[in-house]
């Protein structure tokens, strides 16, 4: 749980700067429309002193880090990572999740699992979440390596099928 909160605590603060500069409406999408507005300057010094120009302000603004900028699949990474942890709707990622790239599952192997009480397990996965079942698995309880894959359900909630055996309610808590 504690490392939930420090990345979230994290995101929010390479976040802060970007979503004051986007509400103030000059965000990180004006450094970059300047250097775009550089391709139609006809004089070839003036484009190059427009390009050097509006790259100098986009390195600053890297440099102060008021804009970040990361790949898409350091996106996906992180949207995998923190899929089952609630986040406040703010713009982390982007305009919003296209729903298509949305982490809607994830398989995961067990490294340990330990029973909490007489229905609930604790299950720590090889991508270092830590889940928590809300009902008991029927046959037997997790092991080690077994593969778990837990997926999207209705109303934020979550399953999880442990070896391909029936879905059981889940929570994530770490």
């Amino acid at each position: 749980m504690m490392r939930a909160l420090a990345l979230l605590t994290i995101g929010i603060g390479l976040a802060g700067p970007a979503l004051a500069q986007q509400a103030q409406g000059d965000g990180s999408s004006a450094l970059v429309d300047d250097i775009a507005a550089c391709r139609s300057v006809a004089d070839t010094t003036a484009r190059l002193a427009c390009y050097d120009k509006a790259a100098a302000a986009l390195q600053s603004a890297r440099d102060r880090r008021e804009l970040i900028v990361v790949s898409k699949e350091t996106v996906k990474q992180t949207r995998r990572r923190l899929f089952g942890i609630a986040l406040p709707q703010i713009k982390l990622f982007g305009d919003g999740v296209d729903e298509g790239e949305a982490v809607q599952s994830i398989t995961a192997k067990v490294t340990s699992a330990r029973r909490t009480d007489y229905a609930r397990w604790s299950i720590k996965l090889d991508d270092g979440s830590t889940w928590t079942t809300l009902e008991d698995f029927r046959l037997r309880g997790p092991r080690s390596g077994d593969t778990l894959v837990i997926k999207r359900a209705a109303m934020g909630s979550f399953l999880g099928s442990l070896n391909g055996a029936r879905s059981v309610r889940m929570m994530r808590v770490e």
